[in-house]
């Protein structure tokens, strides 16, 4: 790409038309063939137009390599800054658009973007779009040179919980039944996934281990003594600890309050609160109908 052709790319990425591009230093007819490539600008008249668009003069002339070296310095500060402040949506459309896909720091910043992505939808209950946003976080880190162990373990933790709910909701890009989830265990959502699989086979030693450093009013650890109460078929005690889960002050993730309401249910129906056994088995299919869309 020469310098007009850069020059013009640039203009039309800003939206500028080039009388605003050239303002009082140049011509726009000027402008207009140095864009066409039939004049090359001053070394003055490219710093000015270097300053207009924003962009290093040296960009303008690098060639090969170079070019990709200012091409990167000029993308990847505003990218970096919107993944520091939390707007990944934003931070990875704009590694998407980037003209360096290719780039093993962009990748990672993807990765980290479509992660974050995943747990956020998964949170909203929206669990086909999670699991796309997990599966793109894989295939993006194996992209790149970084160690990037924990974004397929976080991911393999979410598919695994996200199973339980249902079969269709699983990783076309691993297995995660055996993906090592040893790197995700620093996050409060995967002890409490790990304890929640524990439980599956009983191991109530486990799971307490896991949940040992949550607070006693924390939804992760309720739900899990609740469930430990509900091996010992102390269903009048489990019923007291699920319901604080739905009265307490934290924000609940949609896939535990899914599994809340399941476990409603079975205790209304081991005290012989048929009423509310049949109030939360609503709640879990409107729940689970949600969980499932696609939109």
């Amino acid at each position: 790409m020469n310098i007009g052709e850069k020059i013009k790319k640039l203009r039309g990425e800003k939206l500028m038309t080039q009388s605003e591009l050239a303002g009082t230093a140049i011509t726009r007819n000027m402008l207009s063939t140095i864009e066409n490539g039939t004049a090359l600008p001053s070394l003055a008249t490219l710093r000015h137009i270097a300053s207009k668009l924003n962009v290093p003069a040296g960009y303008l002339l690098a060639d090969g390599e170079e070019e990709m070296i200012y091409l990167k310095l000029s993308q990847i500060s505003n990218i970096k800054n919107a993944y520091l402040s939390g707007h990944f949506k934003i931070c990875r459309d704009m590694c998407l658009k980037c003209e360096l896909e290719r780039d093993d720091e962009i990748n990672l910043i993807l990765a980290e973007c479509s992660l974050a992505l995943g747990i956020e939808r998964f949170n909203e209950g929206y669990l086909r779009h999670a699991c796309a946003y997990f599966d793109e976080a894989i295939s993006t880190a194996s992209e790149t040179i970084y160690n990037t162990e924990h974004i397929s373990a976080v991911s393999a933790v979410y598919f695994r919980y996200m199973r339980r709910i249902s079969a269709t909701l699983s990783s076309d890009m691993i297995d995660e039944a055996d993906t090592e989830i040893f790197a995700a265990i620093s996050e409060d959502f995967a002890r409490y996934a790990v304890a929640f699989e524990a439980l599956e086979e009983k191991n109530i030693e486990v799971s307490e281990h896991f949940i040992s450093k949550f607070d006693d009013n924390e939804p992760y650890f309720l739900h899990i003594r609740a469930r430990i109460d509900m091996l010992y078929e102390n269903y009048a005690e489990a019923y007291k600890k699920l319901y604080l889960i739905l009265t307490n002050p934290y924000k609940i993730q949609e896939p535990l309050m899914y599994f809340v309401f399941c476990d409603l249910e079975v205790c209304c129906k081991e005290i012989k609160d048929f009423k509310g056994a049949y109030e939360h088995s609503n709640n879990k299919i409107e729940t689970l109908q949600k969980m499932l869309t696609d939109n």
